[in-house]
């Protein structure tokens, strides 16, 4: 048994199949991304409801209180008045609005503090590299030093050698005397 369809079911129907093709129509394309831009707004209303008269808009990030609620919608007071939104729009997160900017200085403050790093790292990169060629420079240094010893006690021990050597020939060289020896008397 088939049942025919109410003209309300109809003209659902056709309304969910207007929207399926138009959201094909304009789908996003998957190779670039889009953003909605602007503000968030949102009416402040004087009673619960849409029917009741807009007191003022607010934008995202005015700060609010919550006095009460009714149902799906929140009575605030902001600092100039009091009235309903809606309870969707009423949030203890700080938006974005508000939390952007200063996370864009605290970014601003971590790049510059990063530049620095990287900087003062390059200078202690040099510092070591310097270093390693005076470690390298004092290395030699020192092996001369030792070499310039050794080179010192041999030239020590060699004039002492020959002066000895000297001693011994003159004392088998030089006349000895009449064989007698004078005695010194004191």
């Amino acid at each position: 048994m088939v049942e025919s369809l109410s003209v309300k079911g109809k003209s659902r129907a056709l309304l969910i199949g207007l929207a399926a093709l138009s959201f094909m129509a304009v789908a996003p394309s998957a190779a670039r991304a889009d953003y909605i831009g602007g503000e968030v707004r949102v009416n402040l209303r004087a009673g619960p409801g849409l029917e009741f008269r807009i007191l003022k808009i607010l934008t995202a990030g005015t700060p609010a209180q919550r006095v009460g609620g009714d149902g799906e919608w929140v009575q605030v007071r902001t600092m100039e008045l009091e009235g309903w939104i809606p309870r969707d729009n009423l949030t203890s997160e700080e938006p974005a609005t508000l939390a952007l900017p200063r996370v864009r200085e605290k970014l601003n403050a971590s790049d510059a503090r990063v530049a620095e790093l990287e900087q003062k790292l390059k200078e202690q990169g040099t510092q070591l590299e310097e270093l390693g060629n005076l470690r390298e420079r004092n290395r030699v240094l020192e092996d001369d030093a030792a070499s310039a010893s050794a080179t010192a006690r041999w030239k020590t021990l060699a004039t002492g050698a020959a002066i000895t050597l000297v001693g011994i020939l003159i004392g088998l060289v030089a006349p000895r005397g009449s064989g007698q020896r004078s005695r010194l008397k004191l």
